[in-house]
């Protein structure tokens, strides 16, 4: 079974940065076949991605022997009103 975090924002699916670049590249070709290649995939900087992490939806792409599954792992948190 493999499993990815990520992140869509502006049309673009983000990931975290990999351990390796080895690791890297396969995940990323691995990401390809799920999304496809036309370029939507970007690799955040740690310090990007903890932005965008606290900015937006954050789901897993998990594939097992069933295929592809995409999971809700954390909604974007709500800004609370001002009261005057």
């Amino acid at each position: 079974m493999r499993e990815c975090q990520f992140i869509r924002e502006n049309g673009r699916v983000w990931v975290p940065t990999p351990g390796s670049w080895l690791a890297g590249w396969a995940r990323h070709r691995w990401l390809e076949g799920y999304f496809g290649d036309d370029g939507i995939l970007g690799v955040a900087s740690c310090e990007a991605w903890g932005r965008l992490y606290c900015e937006n939806d954050v789901y897993v792409l998990v594939e097992d022997s069933k295929g592809f599954s995409e999971k809700m792992v954390k909604g974007k948190k709500k800004k609370k009103k001002k009261k005057n």
